[in-house]
């Protein structure tokens, strides 16, 4: 298949892409002239890549029409650091996520897989299904929610397939950003006790290859709408903590309960991923243990050349 991927230098996007071309399809890359995408550096000689900016689309039309994608994978989204989320350029995701799928369509795509996130259902508690309310207390939870919505409402309307993937606390090697793990991870392996909440919160992680799997599968099935994405083993934070900890620096007593939980904390945060198992086939295969281990390697070694 021919697969036109927004965002496929970042952490989710380069491991999709990778699975994409060890599988065999021709992937072409969308990347800003000012991006060295370091992440696709060890498959770059198999992918195409086509230079142009996500929120114009007029500088990568011509080129996908050339390329002729069957599908296109959407990961591309500008503004996902904590700062960032409240910012009101947020929305402009929402307009290129629209602009996107009508050029796709245009250039004759007739499957559409987007990212979507957690956050687009706001404060719910509990085991959370695609079809709880969806209330999202942020503007990127807004425009994430807003922009799955367009692309589903174009797809519809031209006649293709869309599903749209809303992913649940992604971590595992290759992790740049200051992210809970591996924030933990490096205070572990600097010496340090991080200040921490009590961390009772019941909480469960993705590991980046699953939901790149995830997504995939819905690349590769009929499936159409929403589709949560998680790992489907939820536990205590705290113990999520202290498996950092064990895996770094034992003798480290983590500062469980020096930071006050946020006036909207959510206590219990859980991906009910029925749907999309049902659906696809698709099921999530590495054990936290496991990620985690393997996160670490990837913090503390020499590899980890993306902070």
């Amino acid at each position: 298949m021919r697969v036109f991927l927004t965002g496929g230098s970042g952490f989710l996007g380069a491991e999709t892409t990778r699975r994409l071309v060890e599988t065999g399809n021709e992937c072409a890359v969308l990347l800003r002239d000012d991006i060295a995408a370091t992440r696709l550096a060890p498959f770059a000689a198999r992918l195409q890549r086509i230079s142009g900016d996500l929120f114009a689309p007029e500088t990568y039309r011509a080129a996908l029409q050339r390329f002729a994608p069957e599908a296109v994978v959407h990961c591309g989204w500008r503004g996902v650091a904590g700062a960032d989320r409240n910012d009101v350029g947020q929305l402009d995701n929402i307009v290129a996520t629209g602009r996107l799928a009508e050029v796709s369509a245009e250039a004759g795509a007739r499957i559409l897989i987007g990212v979507g996130s957690q956050a687009e259902y706001g404060l719910l508690s509990g085991r959370v299904a695609e079809a709880s309310p969806t209330e999202p207390t942020t503007l990127y939870g807004v425009s994430k929610l807003a922009a799955g919505r367009a692309l589903l409402a174009i797809a519809a309307e031209r006649g293709l397939r869309a599903a749209w993937g809303r992913v649940f606390s992604l971590y595992g090697p290759g992790e740049a950003r200051p992210w809970l793990v591996p924030s933990l991870i490096r205070a572990f392996a600097a010496g340090r006790s991080p200040d921490l909440t009590g961390c009772e919160q019941i909480w469960e992680f993705t590991h980046v290859g699953d939901a790149a799997a995830a997504l995939l599968a819905l690349l590769d099935s009929d499936a159409s709408g929403a589709f949560n994405i998680g790992s489907g083993e939820p536990l205590p934070l705290r113990d999520a903590v202290v498996m950092l900890r064990d895996l770094v620096a034992p003798g480290i007593e983590p500062g469980f309960g020096r930071t006050a939980y946020r006036p909207d904390q959510i206590m219990h945060l859980e991906a009910d991923i029925s749907h999309i198992r049902q659906v696809t086939g698709w099921r999530p295969i590495v054990p936290l243990a496991q990620g985690f281990a393997e996160t670490v390697d990837w913090l503390t070694s020499g590899d980890a050349e993306i902070r």
